[in-house]
């Protein structure tokens, strides 16, 4: 079933950004201080961390529908997760392309079937980071990949209504391995849409053929 979009105001955004500083950078995120008026009258700074690589995850679900997690320590944590295989893309390659490599590093399998499963914004409080989520069935072994130096990954495969149990539960709490389970079950339950085409295009899209309003902001940080 196809929904009309929910309502926006005529004018959404209430902010004028008056400066712009950047005072922190690295491979993987960087930071930098607005300072707005807002229409209603307050003046403030918002911080907002930016995420260099695009998010990318995948429900690789095996013949017995069975769900491959990876298990690693999660550092800023401190917790053990289980996760689907996921990581970052960088700007040369697209979302799919991403999580192929991530697959194959990370549980050493390839998929014969691919197709998008969900989009969103982990954190949009503080952070324009996006997510890409795929569905993968039609498993087999991928030859030459390995993890990285700095991984330290199990594997372990659990049927599709044991993970669900694990995230009302609270011990499957990665919000890309959350948001991936819930999704495919709103599906198997009945809850059928289509992504945007234009959304559809981007998981197949290099992310610099298509820079969202708020990675775009990173441009001429010191000028309103």
């Amino acid at each position: 079933m196809s929904l009309k979009h929910l309502p926006h105001p005529e004018h959404p955004n209430p902010y004028v950004v008056l400066h712009r500083r950047f005072f922190y950078d690295s491979p993987w995120i960087r930071l930098r201080e607005d300072r707005f008026r807002h229409r209603r009258g307050a003046n403030g700074n918002y911080v907002v961390c930016g995420f260099q690589r695009i998010a990318c995850g995948v429900l690789a679900l095996d013949d017995e529908d069975q769900v491959v997690l990876v298990g690693q320590w999660r550092y800023p944590l401190e917790i053990y997760s289980w996760e689907i295989p996921e990581g970052g893309g960088d700007a040369s390659e697209s979302p799919f392309e991403a999580i192929q490599r991530e697959l194959a590093e990370e549980a050493g399998l390839q998929a014969r079937v691919w197709e998008p499963l969900c989009f969103f914004h982990p954190s949009n409080s503080s952070t324009e980071e996006e997510a890409f989520l795929f569905l993968a069935t039609g498993l087999s072994p991928a030859e030459g990949h390995h993890a990285e130096e700095d991984e330290e990954l199990a594997l372990h495969r659990e049927p599709f209504g044991h993970c669900l149990q694990r995230v009302l539960s609270g011990e499957i709490t990665d919000s890309l391995s959350v948001m991936a389970l819930l999704a495919l079950q709103a599906r198997r339950s009945g809850v059928a849409s289509e992504l945007d085409p234009g959304l559809g295009e981007r998981f197949f899209q290099r992310p610099v053929d298509h820079p969202s309003a708020g990675r775009a902001r990173w441009g001429a940080l010191d000028t309103p």
